[in-house]
């Protein structure tokens, strides 16, 4: 790098006003809350599965987790795609948020009643305590309606740590509530009844938030509703959530089809544990959505430099946690589990490059989310979802839960390349540009690998050895110009207020 003439003025940096500074704050308040709500999400599922597979009988985790599957995808159709277009189009309009919200909720409460009695028919079809079990959790779906119809508010207007506090508390209530059923010697049905108990509570909670926060006070203006139109917008949100569910959960349901409770049972172990990484991944992104859809609207150029910081730092993150994960994963699994899965130690070796190739993914979707090409985001998924159901049923024939988790992570790396190929169609922004360290992401997979053997080859325990490798990982992207402090200048510079400018057409 060419330093400047010694005459030179230092250059200036301009100063940042308390505005500005204040959007910073609020980009990395909104992602740290909606990580901090999956996380505690995750830990709270965890602990919860493991006192009912030791409080019930096999069947009886069936019939739970069955319930879950059930109620996932009926809250997906419920929604019908509109928390996803409304908040697009309230980060740009907020002061149609009042005529929006009870339209919303209009809606999702009605469509939540049918899907309802949809599920009461089908489970007509099953033994008599799943057909209970299914019939009492469905009785949550209304009052999932006016969560997510609130919650959507609370994203609109970039208030993370709103749905973080009603995550929170309402997870604590399960597990809490939960556990007082199991130890009082309560059935599979009190356990689902716990789920309905707290939807309701989180849907009140969420109904006074709003009326404190204000969101829906001061100027507002009306907003016609045309169904037919509306319908049309939220159809490719809807394509997308309903694809969304199919990447979190079809693994699970093929291997439960063909490979049997064991190699589910070890698959599952090691996707547990990716599983973190996966929802840090969403969290980001979801988190990002709103402020990338304001600076879209007002063409301003550090839509583009924030985007490219977003992909750059979530790369310097999380690819060494894939690599020194994996390197000790032998020794990591049985610490966190308290017995020995090597098994599971192998597939979690596969399956947690998945992260990164997820970031990557999800970055293009965002991203296309943004500049209006929903279609485009699904064929991402799409790939996904095509490659898995081919391989995953020949690749586990081959190598059981090994090859379950080759499919899996194939699967990803074509919905990459997938999002790869449509950024580039659709001429979204993509670099990984570093100023001063021309090749930056050459020298940042250099540094990767070499924090990756130093773990490996290392006489020490695992603990140690990582976190060597982890210590000179960190020293090589500082002294190769990976990261240095001027990326938290450029950071805060595209944090700020999005310049004046007519919304593009």
């Amino acid at each position: 790098m060419i330093s400047p003439p010694a005459s030179a003025p230092p250059p200036v940096e301009p100063e940042i006003t308390p505005g500005e500074q204040q959007v910073g704050r609020r980009v990395l308040v909104n992602t740290g809350a909606l990580a901090g709500s999956s996380l505690w999400r995750i830990a709270i599922s965890f602990v919860l599965q493991v006192f009912i597979a030791r409080q019930l009988d096999i069947p009886g985790v069936g019939i739970y987790n069955a319930a879950l599957a059930y109620l996932n995808v009926g809250q997906v159709i419920s929604e019908i795609g509109l928390p996803s277009l409304l908040v697009r189009n309230l980060a740009q309009h907020p002061q149609q948020r009042r005529a929006l919200y009870f339209m919303s909720l209009r809606l999702q409460v009605g469509m939540a009643l049918v899907v309802w009695a949809g599920l009461a028919a089908f489970a007509l079809l099953l033994e008599p305590t799943s057909r209970l079990a299914l019939w009492i959790v469905g009785a949550s779906l209304p009052f999932y309606a006016v969560t997510s119809t609130t919650q959507t508010i609370f994203r609109a207007a970039e208030r993370m740590e709103l749905i973080m506090g009603v995550e929170w508390v309402i997870n604590a209530v399960i597990l809490g509530m939960s556990l007082a059923v199991l130890f009082a010697g309560g059935d599979i049905l009190a356990l689902v009844g716990v789920l309905v108990a707290a939807q309701a509570l989180s849907a009140a909670i969420c109904a006074g938030l709003l009326q404190r926060s204000g969101l829906l006070q001061g100027p507002q203006t009306h907003a016609p509703l045309v169904l037919g139109e509306l319908w049309g917008q939220a159809m490719p949100f809807f394509r997308l959530s309903i694809a969304d569910v199919l990447l979190q959960r079809l693994d699970i349901l093929l291997l439960t089809l063909l490979g049997g409770e064991v190699v589910t049972g070890i698959y599952s172990l090691a996707y547990n544990l990716v599983r973190v990484l996966t929802k840090l991944v969403q969290s980001f992104w979801q988190a990002l959505y709103p402020t990338f859809s304001r600076l879209y609207h007002h063409r301003d150029r550090k839509y583009a430099v924030l985007a490219q910081l977003g992909l750059r730092y979530g790369l310097i993150a999380l690819l060494p946690a894939a690599a020194l994960s994996a390197a000790v994963a032998p020794d990591l699994l049985p610490f966190i589990f308290s017995t020995d899965y090597q098994e599971s130690a192998s597939v979690y070796r596969i399956l947690v490059w998945q992260a990164p190739l997820l970031f990557i993914a999800s970055y293009a979707s965002t991203l296309l989310m943004v500049q209006r090409h929903p279609k485009a985001s699904l064929v991402i998924a799409s790939a996904h979802i095509v490659t898995l159901l081919i391989l995953l049923p020949l690749l586990t024939r081959w190598a059981e839960a090994d090859g379950a988790a080759w499919a899996s992570l194939i699967a990803g790396a074509m919905g990459t390349l997938a999002g790869l190929a449509l950024i580039r169609r659709h001429r979204v922004p993509l670099a990984f540009a570093i100023e001063g360290a021309p090749g930056g992401l050459l020298l940042l997979v250099a540094a990767v690998l070499v924090g990756l053997f130093t773990t490996r080859l290392l006489p020490l325990p695992w603990l140690p050895a990582a976190a060597a490798g982890g210590l000179l990982y960190l020293a090589l992207i500082w002294r190769l110009g990976v990261f240095s402090p001027q990326d938290i200048q450029q950071f805060r510079r595209a944090l700020r207020q999005p310049e004046s400018a007519p919304p593009p057409e």
